[in-house]
């Protein structure tokens, strides 16, 4: 595992204010299911005071999402309208003793949706990005000999080397969770289906999830697209091309 601090690894393990808010009269969503991070927040705001009554969440991915909500829940609830606004990604990560380097994202997507459960209270519609604007013309002299159209396409990556690239991310992660006592090796590639065989400290409930989630997101980085990491028994290595 990577070097989650104890209070990620608490809020982890012991999420606080998860599950469904029906009294919510403010609710943000980040993210996407195909991304592998999305991120549901829903606050009772009182309408007088404009404090934060109750707080709770939903987290679809990795464990690091789950962590940054619980610990923002936790960080607004009590707090008015204006203080939850000025609440920033540093402040949710202190919360949690620091999250590594490359999970500090999820404080971003748990900031962010709780801005936009704001918003929603506030009625505010966020802006629409500006265009970017119109680059200058620049007239161009034409060739003494005309020549045929550079024809310039994405090569996909076949299947070999996607499972190739796939093999070297769980390579990559391996000394790191076997530090931690644990392991993991490659099952099976199924087109967006990546099967691993966890091992050790790594094969508990909530330690599976904690290492899916971080090998998952590793793997959608370095293939350009979606990747969904499900736990097996046997570790019997197949590739399967098809998508």
């Amino acid at each position: 595992m990577l070097d989650y601090s104890e209070k990620a690894l608490d809020h982890f393990f012991n999420p606080r204010n998860a599950g469904v808010l029906e009294a919510a009269n403010a609710v943000g969503s980040v993210g996407s299911l195909e991304g592998g991070d999305a991120v549901r927040l829903m606050l009772r705001i009182d309408p007088d005071s404009r404090v934060i009554a109750e707080a709770r969440f939903q987290a679809f991915g990795g464990g690091d999402a789950i962590a940054a909500c619980s610990a923002l829940t936790v960080l607004v609830t009590g707090q008015s309208v204006d203080e939850a606004r000025r609440l920033t990604a540093g402040q949710i990560d202190a919360a949690l003793g620091g999250l590594p380097g490359d999970r500090k994202p999820a404080a971003d997507l748990a900031q962010a949706a709780l801005q936009a459960a704001l918003a929603q209270f506030l009625g505010i519609t966020p802006e629409a990005p500006k265009p970017d604007p119109k680059p200058a013309s620049v007239t161009l002299l034409a060739p003494r000999h005309e020549s045929k159209p550079k024809i310039l396409r994405e090569v996909p990556l076949s299947p070999e080397d996607e499972a190739t690239i796939i093999a070297q991310v769980i390579d990559s992660v391996r000394p790191t969770l076997r530090a931690d006592g644990g392991d993991v090796t490659l099952v099976a590639v199924e087109g967006a289906k990546v099967r691993v065989h966890l091992t050790g400290n790594c094969s508990g409930c909530q330690l599976a999830a904690l290492t899916l989630g971080g090998l998952q997101k590793r793997l959608a980085d370095a293939l350009g697209r979606p990747i969904r990491v499900i736990p097996e028994q046997k570790p019997l290595v197949s590739i399967a091309g098809a998508r």
